[in-house]
């Protein structure tokens, strides 16, 4: 019983860490959009329409069929002094999911937050292509992340269709925007983002291998 007690207060404590991170960078996301807003406007108009094409078009080629898949709004981005806040949230979330099903959406989003978070930066400053390119590889490990729960998730036999769905669609954005992001990347990091295009594709093979057999 002393057990389970202490167990429960130390879960009200992380949620109680939680709640004040989320509310620390909810009050700075919207300065933060408007920043990144006026950012981007100044940029150049054919790498803006690029990046839109990449982060809001809604037809993805998957095969013989169109995906449609937005990636989130990515809130505080990593040049931010305050984003460290938005990381111990993510760490202290991440921490109290149990369920593997959950956790893998949690995954997903924080995978997907990454990406936006990486193009974003660039779109913002050029000079930023390092961050970006640190920013989409910790990304890309919560979408591993997200698949190994996902196998999990099945091993428990939970309902898996639906997630299964949303990581196929999401592997292929990322697919294609780092793909997009590797073209334009400076040439100092051209191998990098070749090899985090390379990762991605190895990822959407693993989701699809999680995909009922026909």
């Amino acid at each position: 019983m002393r057990i389970e007690r202490f167990m429960e207060k130390i879960a009200s404590l992380f949620s109680i860490l939680a709640l004040i991170s989320l509310s620390f960078a909810s009050s700075f996301a919207t300065f933060s959009f408007m920043n990144v807003a006026l950012a981007a406007s100044d940029a150049d108009s054919s790498q803006e329409l690029s990046i839109k094409e990449a982060t809001e078009s809604s037809n993805v080629k998957s095969e013989d069929k169109k995906v449609e898949y937005q990636l989130p709004y990515p809130g505080l981005l990593p040049d931010s002094p305050l984003y460290f806040l938005k990381m111990v949230r993510d760490r202290i979330v991440g921490f109290l999911i149990s369920d593997p099903l959950k956790k893998a959406e949690f995954d997903l989003l924080a995978a997907d937050k990454r990406l936006n978070a990486g193009i974003y930066l660039l779109n913002k400053d050029k000079s930023k292509s390092a961050l970006a390119y640190s920013t989409i590889s910790k990304g890309e490990n919560y979408f591993e992340e997200a698949i190994k729960n996902v196998r999990e998730a099945k091993k428990q036999g939970m309902d898996t269709n639906d997630i299964i769905r949303r990581l196929s669609d999401s592997s292929y954005k990322h697919q294609e925007v780092l793909t997009m992001l590797r073209k334009k990347a400076p040439k100092e990091l051209k191998e990098s983002f070749m090899s985090l295009e390379k990762r991605a594709k190895d990822l959407r093979k693993q989701v699809e291998s999680l995909k009922p057999k026909k």
